[in-house]
């Protein structure tokens, strides 16, 4: 982040600032028109959602304190864990209309992320000695975060809030969508705050209002689904899902091509039931042109980076990152290596990549995030990480036989899922919005409206306040 956003100046700058204040009123916008019990927090993270990952620029740290900043994420662990003191201290200051009786009784995946949580951070303080106390502090925030998010969104959860945040990450979508068409076609740098990695010739990969293209494909896959399954405005459905599918083809980011045509699939066979036929039909067309425009460009395709990046990646391969934990993991099963800064880490990375500064954990890591929870937190971390991906993709499946709304959290677990295969994407970043979808569902499936068919078509409009219900 900082390389890129050391080069911002000039218009871009402002026109990030300009972003900035049009975000705040667009948010206060949908919260007032929310009619929603917990405006401030609602407030928080549409404005956090708006912002993407440019407001890792309104960070700012605490005096006397040098090891912690107020980033993003962090800011979001205070409001919300100060929401739940409210909720405990103060029983009642959170309206509740849940159908729930006890508390105590969770669904398995929310058992199993409980304690994959808990042996990440478990892990992190038994190797303090090589990450040092502060670090290990620090780090144990990102998974707390996801506790706090998902219980907080639970509570949070009612058909107004779902609403409304489908909107704001519909709204967002646009915005990062219309700059990466920018950044793609016009200026490759227009208001770039991230990496900066080569598509094709001087073009680079778009990341929108994200400081990566991955978390930027990933979001708009997230808006994507929102849009064909809730929103009510046909014609609007579907020409915003092709802006924010052409969006995603502009990142370069080939899992996330996968991601999305596994979603779509998804969308057409289980959802709007279209005849698988039909779609492997529609597929065949479209490989169709994918091979005519790769014939009459071929000499410019081969030698893009996107090509060439795979062509040279004996060495420096997800691969090699793979054999260099199964080889090294037996030495540490239970609580593996705590992160990057360790002997074994330094030495087999320089081995595996042959660049110090991979090998020091200054950039890349292990690109997957079940081979990242192996080496770094260990085997029962692993165990309980995908008992948690698993049984959320199961537990939302199962709930869409009830209401249309549950498919958004149940495919965004798919895309979490399958991410998660070549990135590492665990407790930050998607993580964070997968959390929050995680509340609003588990909300949802204890409101009586999603479960007693109240709310028989759970659909949302940029014209009206309320979802259709009825």
């Amino acid at each position: 982040m900082e390389e890129g956003l050391l080069k911002l100046d000039g218009l871009d700058l402002a026109l990030i600032n300009a972003y900035f204040v049009g975000a705040f009123f667009i948010a206060l916008y949908f919260v007032r028109r929310s009619q929603v019990e917990n405006k401030f927090e609602l407030l928080v993270i549409s404005y956090f959602l708006l912002t993407g990952e440019y407001n890792d620029l309104l960070t700012f740290s605490i005096p006397g304190i040098s090891f912690f900043e107020i980033q993003p994420e962090r800011f979001l662990l205070l409001v919300f864990s100060f929401f739940l003191f409210r909720h405990f201290a103060f029983p009642g200051s959170v309206k509740q209309t849940k159908i729930r009786s006890s508390p105590w009784v969770q669904p398995l995946f929310i058992v199993a992320l409980v304690l994959a949580i808990g042996s990440v951070i478990v892990s992190l303080f038994i190797h303090v000695n090589d990450l040092s106390l502060s670090e290990a502090i620090v780090k144990s925030l990102k998974p707390l975060n996801i506790l706090v998010m998902v219980y907080s969104f639970y509570l949070l959860s009612s058909e107004k809030m779902i609403a409304t945040i489908g909107k704001v990450i519909i709204v967002t979508a646009v915005f990062t969508s219309v700059i990466c068409v920018i950044q793609t076609g016009v200026d490759t740098m227009f208001m770039r705050v991230g990496e900066q990695r080569s598509a094709f010739g001087d073009v680079l990969r778009a990341t929108g209002i994200f400081k990566t293209e991955r978390i930027n494909a990933y979001f708009l896959i997230l808006a994507m689904a929102w849009t064909l399954i809730t929103l009510q405005n046909v014609r609007l459905k579907y020409m915003l899902a092709t802006l924010f599918a052409v969006a995603v083809i502009f990142t370069f980011h080939r899992m996330s091509w996968l991601v999305m045509a596994l979603v779509l699939f998804i969308y057409f066979v289980k959802i709007q039931q279209v005849s698988p036929t039909r779609l492997i039909f529609a597929g065949l067309i479209g490989l169709t042109l994918v091979l005519s425009v790769y014939t009459f460009f071929f000499q410019d395709i081969m030698q893009s980076s996107l090509v060439q990046e795979r062509l040279t990646d004996s060495v420096d391969g997800r691969k090699g990152y793979y054999t260099m934990v199964i080889d090294n993991i037996g030495h540490q099963p239970v609580f593996g290596y705590g992160g990057k800064n360790n002997e074994v880490y330094y030495q087999a990375m320089l081995q595996v990549t042959r660049q110090l500064n991979r090998a020091t954990g200054a950039d890349g890591g292990i690109h997957s995030g079940y081979f990242s929870t192996l080496f770094y937190y260990g085997v029962p971390a692993l165990v309980f990480y995908i008992l948690f991906v698993v049984l959320a993709i199961l537990y939302f499946y199962r709930l869409t036989t009830y209401n249309i709304f549950f498919a958004i959290p149940f495919l965004l677990a798919v895309i979490y899922a399958v991410g998660n295969l070549t990135n590492t994407l665990l407790y930050s970043g998607i993580g964070v919005f997968y959390a929050m979808h995680l509340g609003l569902g588990l909300g949802a499936r204890y409101q009586r409206g999603f479960i007693y068919g109240q709310i028989k078509d759970f659909k949302i409009s940029f014209r009206k306040t309320l979802p259709e219900i009825g």
